[in-house]
């Protein structure tokens, strides 16, 4: 089988489809975390090192890894984790190299979009999954308003909702689909559409020369969140109680 990136014919790794600096927050002392689902019939599964399938060559890995996941690990995700340890109204990150972290983006929707399934449900990219291959092949970050990303940080009863993680879901905005999923706390939603989103949301996107505001939320205000989170607790119970029969 072919690398999802390069489409050479190489032997392919196990590749996370999120890197692993994001699942820090997840981990416990012996850098484990569990999976949980909101079928009761599955059991909840214990992961060494997140979430990974055969997608990429070692070739390309090195590539995503060096280019892009290494400066968002120190410029983005570890800074905004440690301001959310005291949540803001708003977090905002000036002086983004705007191309890295872009492409960066754009690399977590690609790979969600060709995971093939299990926790990470795929987001289902069309046409959209071929042109952002060739992006980050090329490492041509785009215009801006091309896919641009909202992301917003997650709290509970006011506190860092790190902790979370959930796999790629839909919705839709001003009639265009929207991927939305979410890492660590961290909600990310992608505008994949032909056409420009509502001007209201464009002072959210990430933009050369101009600080980076990311939003934070209460995850109850959240609906379909809220409801996820839910499903889980609901599902984790009715699976004790069952253990106690």
């Amino acid at each position: 089988m072919p690398c999802a990136l390069c489409q050479l014919n190489k032997p392919l790794r196990r590749s996370h489809i999120v890197p692993e600096f994001m699942y820090k927050p997840m981990y416990d002392s012996n850098h484990r975390f569990r999976a949980f689902s909101r079928e009761v019939s599955e059991t909840p599964q214990i992961h060494q090192k997140g979430m990974r399938e055969k997608l990429l060559c070692s070739d390309c890995e090195q590539l995503l890894a060096k280019k892009y996941e290494d400066y968002a690990a120190a410029s983005f995700y570890r800074p905004a984790v440690e301001a959310m340890k005291q949540p803001p109204v708003v977090l905002t990150m000036p002086g983004l190299d705007y191309h890295r972290f872009r492409l960066f983006l754009l690399s977590l929707l690609w790979r969600f979009g060709n995971a093939t399934g299990g926790v990470f449900r795929p987001a289902r990219l069309g046409q959209h999954s071929e042109k952002l291959r060739k992006m980050l092949l090329h490492d041509d970050p785009g215009e801006w308003l091309e896919y641009p990303c909202m992301i917003t940080a997650l709290t509970l009863n006011g506190k860092f909702y790190g902790d979370l993680t959930a796999g790629a879901f839909s919705t839709e905005a001003e009639g265009g689909p929207v991927w939305a999923f979410v890492i660590s706390g961290f909600l990310f939603n992608f505008f994949v559409a032909d056409h420009n989103p509502p001007q209201t949301l464009y002072p959210l996107f990430l933009q050369p020369d101009a600080p980076f505001v990311i939003s934070v939320e209460e995850m109850r205000r959240v609906d379909s969140l809220y409801e996820f989170a839910c499903g889980i607790g609901a599902a984790e119970g009715a699976r004790r109680a069952l253990q106690v029969l």
